[in-house]
């Protein structure tokens, strides 16, 4: 499905057990059709159950959802309208492509303690000022934690990384702003 034919609304279900996740994921479509983006298991033992679709229809998901997960729940996430530029990081894990340009006024890294908090804190970042989400990895490989990186002005940066802070709140693990970086790390931030 084309990134722009999906949403536009965004459900993220985070669960500390994957055989609950698979159960999730069950509960949901048996309640109503949405587009299932992703039900899978990812580092640290967590279960991602990700939705997509009309506001209605992904609210009626998360309800569902919700309601089988039980203590299993981690972290949710029901995002009416997703920042159209972060649906390509959401299906299957990615490795970021390479990019190219000139040089970069900023970068910022933003690491979260789950999932959910990094998708809303990479929304409101890219709602919040022109900056360029480049990278977005979600539990795999990094103990069921989430990070993103973003490159930008530094103006845009700074702003954009106040609303990722605010939105993540205690989920943030950390936050870097590098001004003016090494061209070395120009179109390859995480090696």
């Amino acid at each position: 499905m084309a990134d722009e034919a999906r949403g536009p609304a965004l459900g993220l279900l985070e669960l500390s057990l994957v055989a609950r996740g698979v159960v999730v994921a069950d509960a949901i479509g048996k309640r109503i059709e949405v587009d299932m983006l992703a039900s899978r298991p990812v580092s640290g033992g967590k279960h991602l159950v990700i939705v997509a679709g009309g506001v209605h229809e992904v609210a009626e998901a998360m309800a569902a959802g919700q309601g089988a997960a039980g203590a299993a729940l981690v972290d949710s996430l029901n995002l009416a309208y997703l920042d159209p530029r972060l649906w390509s990081f959401l299906g299957e894990p990615v490795h970021p492509g390479e990019w190219r340009g000139g040089p970069v006024g900023a970068v910022a890294i933003v690491e979260t303690s789950t999932v959910c908090g990094a998708v809303h804190a990479a929304d409101a970042a890219g709602k919040t000022a022109p900056v360029a989400v480049r990278d977005m990895r979600l539990a795999v490989g990094i103990s069921g934690k989430a990070f993103f990186t973003m490159t930008g002005e530094l103006s845009d940066i700074q702003a954009a990384a106040a609303a990722a802070s605010e939105v993540a709140g205690s989920r943030l693990l950390a936050l870097e702003v590098i001004a003016s970086p090494t061209p070395e790390l120009v179109g390859r931030l995480i090696f």
